[in-house]
Order: structure tokens, then C-alpha cells, then sequence
């Protein structure tokens, strides 16, 4: 199960949003060792908002081990204000294009059991972008994660270039394709997987 949260619904999740924030602190800032604005083990950023909507994989213990962050890009978003020199031309703004970012999961969880974090992640998101209307998001990966996540569909922005000391390059992928199919398949992984706020549902950001 993937639960989804903004800032106004976080509180029916518990401390998950904390949570969230602890992983990104071990992931960027304790492993990586990349400058990233942190305060007492959590790791944040700008982008942070009440338009931010945050993808969760909690173990039995309701920590979070995997989680992505979906932003706007209709407001201010990562790619756009750090990154535009990934996107041939402007970067994409539009109420149904959204960027995922701050993807990461817990290396130090079980390797069985994180086989199906990423997967579960993402097909919670494609689920979440058919439920709202946005048609496509975008992000910035290692080329060779982009391609193992889907064969086909994908579309490039721009060429390869470094970013936070690796190689990514910046990518479109349309919803429906969002899900990684064969991957669920194999892990018998659901069509539904999302949990929201009860009673709540999101609204796209202006």
C-alpha cells in the first residue's frame, strides 16, 4: 500500500511526513554527502509546499522506506529552477505535467523485501495522475534507470549532463506508463494501491 499525503492531510498518516524527511536526510545527506538543507535529521527543501504531494512505503513499523515527492510544474519545481540546461528549449510548465523528485529508498531495508518498494511507488503514482487528470510527469534519472523502468514510452528532454556528482538526464513519461507493468506483474502487485486521506481528494495546483 502507498499512501499519499500534502501538508494538509499529513496528519491522517501519523508522523510519515517526518518520516519521509528522515529517509531523505540518510539517503542525500548522511550517505551521499550532498549539501542539502537539513535540521535535526530531516532533510528538506523549497520545494516543500502545500502543492507538494508525497508517495510513501511504510514498513509494519510505519517507517517510511521509500518514498517520491510530485511537484507542480505549474509553480516552481526543481528541474526548472537548477536544472533548465537538461531541457532543449523551456522546460515544460502545465497544470497536467508534474516532476517527480527526492526518489529514494532505505538500502539498509531487507533487499527481499525492497523489491517491491519502487514498483508499488510508482504504480501509486500513475494510479494518483489517472485519479487527477495530469497526463505525463517528468524527472531526472540515471539514463540507465529510466530505461530499466520502461523500455519504450519514455521521452528524452535533453542530453545527459551531471547532476549532484552522476550522470542523469531529464525525461518525460506519459500516465499509463508511469506504472512499471511486468515488474507488477510478476510481484502480483495490484491495480489499486493507493491510499489518500479519507473523505479528501487532491486538487491540481494552479
Amino acid at each position: 500500500m502507498i499512501e499519499a499525503f500534502t501538508l494538509a492531510t499529513a496528519h491522517h498518516f501519523g508522523d510519515a511526513l517526518a518520516s519521509q524527511a528522515r529517509l531523505r536526510y540518510k539517503t542525500f545527506v548522511a550517505h551521499r554527502g550532498l549539501p542539502h538543507n537539513h535540521y535535526a535529521g530531516l532533510e528538506y527543501d523549497e520545494f516543500d509546499t502545500p502543492a507538494a504531494v508525497y508517495f510513501v512505503w511504510r514498513d509494519r513499523t510505519f517507517t517510511v522506506r521509500g518514498l517520491a515527492r510530485l511537484l507542480p510544474t505549474s509553480r516552481p519545481y526543481m528541474m526548472q529552477s537548477y536544472w533548465p540546461e537538461l531541457v532543449d528549449g523551456t522546460p515544460p510548465s502545465a497544470p497536467d505535467t508534474w516532476e517527480v523528485t527526492r526518489v529514494c529508498i532505505d538500502r539498509s531495508f531487507p533487499a527481499a523485501q525492497r523489491l517491491r518498494i519502487f514498483p508499488e511507488i510508482f504504480a501509486g503514482i500513475d494510479e494518483y495522475c489517472a485519479m487527477e487528470g495530469i497526463k505525463s510527469v517528468i524527472g531526472v534519472a540515471a539514463p540507465t534507470l529510466v530505461k530499466h523502468h520502461s523500455s519504450s514510452g519514455f521521452r528524452w528532454l535533453g542530453q545527459p549532463a551531471e547532476v549532484e556528482g552522476k550522470i542523469e538526464r531529464a525525461f518525460l513519461m506519459p500516465q499509463g506508463l508511469i506504472r512499471m507493468h511486468e515488474t507488477c506483474a510478476k510481484l502480483s502487485i495490484p491495480e489499486s494501491v493507493l491510499r489518500i486521506a479519507p473523505s479528501e481528494s487532491f486538487a491540481i495546483a494552479a
